[in-house]
């Protein structure tokens, strides 16, 4: 499956946001939207999916025009994950995930079907998070939270998942887990998964394709090698060494602000 974007344009208030993105991404690779703060990358993952208004440009699905999926069409193909805003909802874990299945039933079901709770017990064994189903959202810690998270968007059983900072917030431990889980995700399951992130240091060790974004242009597109030290020292001003990592990976490491 190919994700295509051509020529995307966003405003707020008269001003671009996104100023004629273009870039392809396939499935079961990890795309790592890239830029300092301001960049336009949780913008970008909005217009991809529909949830801001786009004033140019297109998005395509294996050729076919995102304008051309129905509102229920475009609930199933995407899943969007956006900080966490979701401890204030007075649910349970479950109540919580089943609300994803939405795009999957009929306007006249008023009760999971069979299927529902069966896809929703395959995510949570494949996330290992049983034992989060009848506890509320607001007692999980923010580990245990970004897991039920990404549940709740591979419960829509999308084909694109578009995850904006998943690993905000969280200690070192519980970086590395969830990013592990979601390259893994990606791969075994066939996702087009774009994640927006701003740090430089894990977006070289996991992700397989870059876009760089900086003023809601593209900078860069490709492989991790088109981080290099002098591109990333323009668009973040910090000073950074490149080093390889054992597995023959570039590993950019921040040093110090620049002037």
């Amino acid at each position: 499956m190919r994700l295509a974007v051509k020529n995307l344009v966003v405003e707020y208030n008269s001003t671009k946001v996104l100023d004629e993105v273009t870039f392809e991404v396939l499935d079961g690779e990890l795309t790592f939207v890239l830029g300092p703060n301001g960049a336009g990358k949780t913008t970008l993952l909005k217009a991809i999916s529909r949830l801001v208004n786009v004033v140019g440009g297109s998005v395509y699905i294996d050729g076919k025009d995102l304008r051309n999926y129905s509102p229920r069409e475009v609930g199933k193909a995407f899943a969007y994950a956006g900080p966490q805003v979701y401890r204030v909802l007075p649910s349970t874990v479950f109540e919580f995930l089943l609300i994803s299945r939405y795009p999957h039933q009929n306007r006249l079901q008023y009760v999971e079907s069979l299927d529902d709770i069966k896809v929703l017990d395959e995510v949570v064994n494949e996330l290992n998070i049983g034992g989060l189903l009848s506890r509320k959202l607001e007692d999980l810690s923010s580990g245990e939270l970004q897991r039920v998270l990404i549940a709740r968007a591979l419960i829509q059983k999308p084909t694109i998942l578009l995850l904006d900072e998943p690993a905000a917030f969280l200690d070192i431990k519980y970086r590395i887990e969830v990013l592990d889980m979601i390259k893994n995700l990606t791969k075994n399951r066939r996702l087009i998964t774009l994640v927006a992130n701003h740090d430089l240091h894990l977006t070289s060790l996991y992700a397989d394709r870059v876009i760089l974004l900086d003023s809601g242009r593209v900078v860069a597109v490709g492989g991790p090698e088109v981080l290099t030290k002098e591109l990333v020292e323009k668009i973040f001003k910090v000073r950074v060494e490149v080093l390889k990592n054992c597995y023959g990976r570039n590993l950019i490491l921040p040093i110090r602000a620049l002037d």
